[in-house]
């Protein structure tokens, strides 16, 4: 056992060398020290990461209170996050540990929610993908807050086409009454962060909030890693 601290860079070369790991994003062979995405990507993502003051998404919303989004949605984001969904690389999920922590801590401390809600999935697609990719973010978020996580509050009723697959208009409608709330003592009164991988039109945090606020919500925001909407403090 006292060997096993400097045999360790020589065992992860030989596991390297016969399960070869690849950068998460532009698929280059990862180098010993490199971990998820290779440095060039890292640097990549790093730079996309908006500062505090631009994190709040430059959106009107209904029934959404306030929202957040860490990055935009872009190289390389929009391909690790379509990896994350598509290609069920959970681990890639790691690379914004750093950026979560950092934010979430700050939000933590100036505000306050009673539960996080991860936008839930259809029950056909959850089979299909083996997990919500809401729930592993929102897991991120209470490791470094300690705000539990409520995934029964919050149903989807049936499955709906995929959003990106839709027009602007046929998003607003596609998701109207979708969801579904559950345990009422558990919503009335409330706060709660509703929790997305990426935010486009708002459409889906919107009728997941309207459900929320109709059974008695007092408060509801929204985070998302990424936003194609533009950051910035709103007015």
């Amino acid at each position: 056992m006292k060997f096993a601290g400097p045999l360790n860079p020589y065992f992860e070369s030989f596991l390297r060398l016969v399960y070869p790991s690849t950068c998460g994003v532009c698929e280059r062979l990862l180098e010993i020290d490199e971990a998820g995405l290779c440095h060039a990507c890292r640097d990549r993502l790093s730079a996309l990461q908006r500062a505090y003051d631009k994190v709040s998404i430059d959106q009107k919303f209904d029934y959404v209170d306030d929202g957040w989004a860490l990055f935009p949605y872009e190289s390389p984001v929009r391909e690790i996050l379509t990896s994350l969904k598509f290609s069920r690389k959970r681990w890639l999920l790691k690379v914004f540990r750093d950026a979560v922590a950092s934010w979430a801590g700050i939000l933590a401390a100036e505000t306050h929610y009673d539960a996080l809600i991860p936008i839930p999935l259809d029950r056909e697609r959850l089979i299909e993908r083996q997990f919500n990719q809401s729930e592993l973010i929102a897991g991120l978020i209470a490791k470094n807050t300690g705000i539990s996580v409520e995934k029964s509050i919050l149903r989807k009723r049936w499955k709906t086409p995929a959003q990106s697959q839709l027009s602007r208009e046929a998003r607003s409608t596609n998701l109207r009454y979708a969801f579904k709330a559950h345990a009422d003592e558990k919503i009335r009164g409330k706060s709660f962060l509703l929790i997305d991988d990426i935010l486009t039109t708002g459409s889906t945090v919107e009728e997941a909030a309207a459900v929320l606020k109709r059974h008695g919500a007092k408060r509801v925001d929204v985070f998302a890693l990424a936003s194609t909407q533009k950051g910035g403090k709103k007015k």
